[in-house]
């Protein structure tokens, strides 16, 4: 302890030592004489320090605020206005079409919601028929829920100009369903082609509210080939309908089954677009219209089935029956050998010819047709499951009908 403390006292010794050399050295030499003009300046400096101290002691401090905010100054219970003033301060689009969304479906969402209540205030001891909406309410409610479904796509279409049923869809099904159909284009182009859908969209729906005459919409028709001609070459425009337009979807469910190639899709689908564009003012509704555009669309059919190979066309011929296009969306699903689909659909006109058969033997007594028809019933269900598998065949079997019916007399 003595030799730390020595060490201690020796350090102190000798800091001292070079604070006090330091000092010696460096401390400032004597300066002249302050004159009295000087002198008189800095007295003045000084009092004016001191005066500045004073009144900072005694005068009120002012804060200054600039570009103040409140959410106050830009929220209307008028949309338009409300929408105005988020462009206004540059608010994104994408967000003032989330805000706007959000808010109008939260007040649809509360009007449908008081049609869902009786009226009756709640009681814990009541029964469950008490707190249900008697038969005229519930007509009631069906009305009100009819307008509503009527009102809020026309609402956001005018608002936002967005498709209700595609924006919804989005928090669903598929977000990017639009940018993956639509590759092929640059961003660029991609942004302007949708965004020229959404726009004329909205004019066609407003011309319906209006009633417009046929000419109106010709001409609505016209204004859009234009725009989307000045936009798209012409190879891009057909593969913009090939890959988004209702005709093109519809073709894709007809022909489930025959596995068109891409030139044989092409074929198909002019054929298929000039027939909607013959009808496309025509009323949809109307038996007449119904009856020559169903002609229309088999002479349509026959005609590409005639530049077919006969395997081709008898494949075609095949994929027009809905159960064969089930069962082949089935095998698609549960990844089952490509002949499933044909073993099945044979399955059924052998099943379905026998029970024919059994029903023509005017000899065979009742309970005997009865015991046959159900035997043919249990050897096909069991035929259709081993197909199948368990998992493929309980789902095929929902919609299935025609096994059920084979052991009925």
């Amino acid at each position: 302890m003595r030799v730390k403390a020595g060490f201690k006292m020796t350090l102190v010794a000798l800091n001292a030592a070079a604070l006090l050399a330091g000092y010696l050295w460096l401390r400032p030499r004597p300066a002249a004489p302050a004159t009295p003009e000087e002198i008189a300046a800095a007295t003045a400096a000084a009092e004016a320090r001191a005066a500045a101290r004073a009144g900072a002691k005694t005068r009120p401090t002012v804060i200054y605020r600039t570009n103040a905010f409140n959410w106050s100054q830009v929220e209307s219970s008028d949309y338009r206005e409300y929408i105005a003033n988020l462009r206004a301060i540059r608010c994104p689009e994408a967000t003032i079409k989330d805000i706007i969304l959000t808010d109008v479906m939260r007040l649809y969402a509360q009007r449908r919601g008081q049609h869902y209540q009786n009226g009756r205030a709640f009681k814990y001891w009541e029964t469950d028929e008490k707190q249900h909406l008697k038969q005229a309410q519930l007509e009631e409610r069906e009305k009100a829920l009819a307008e509503i479904d009527r009102e809020l796509p026309a609402v956001l279409r005018e608002l936002l100009g967005i498709n209700y049923e595609r924006e919804v869809n989005k928090y669903f099904v598929d977000t990017d369903e639009d940018n993956r159909r639509l590759a092929f284009l640059s961003d660029a182009k991609r942004d302007d082609a949708l965004a020229l859908r959404e726009k004329f969209e909205g004019v066609r729906e407003r011309a319906a509210l209006t009633n417009a005459d046929k000419e109106t919409l010709r001409q609505i028709d016209e204004d859009q080939d234009a725009a989307f001609g000045a936009l798209l070459t012409s190879e891009e425009k057909e593969q913009y309908d090939l890959s988004l337009s209702p005709a093109a979807d519809r073709l894709r469910s007809e022909l489930v089954g025959f596995n068109p190639t891409e030139d044989e899709f092409k074929d198909l689908f002019r054929r298929r677009q000039a027939i909607e564009a013959a009808y496309a003012l025509q009323d949809p509704h109307d038996p007449a219209t119904q009856a020559a555009r169903a002609a229309d669309e088999q002479a349509a059919l026959d005609a590409f089935k005639g530049t077919l190979t006969p395997d081709r066309a008898a494949q075609l011929a095949q994929a027009q029956d809905p159960d064969y296009r089930s069962l082949c969306a089935l095998s698609e699903r549960f990844d089952l050998p490509a002949d499933t689909s044909t073993v099945l659909v044979e399955m059924r006109h052998a099943a379905e010819s026998e029970k024919q058969v059994l029903l023509a033997n005017r000899d065979l007594p009742s309970d005997r047709l009865d015991a046959a028809l159900k035997a043919i019933q249990s050897e096909t269900e069991k035929a259709a499951r081993q197909a199948l598998g368990e998992q493929a065949y309980q789902l095929y079997s929902q919609s299935a009908g025609w096994i059920q019916q084979l052991g009925r007399n």
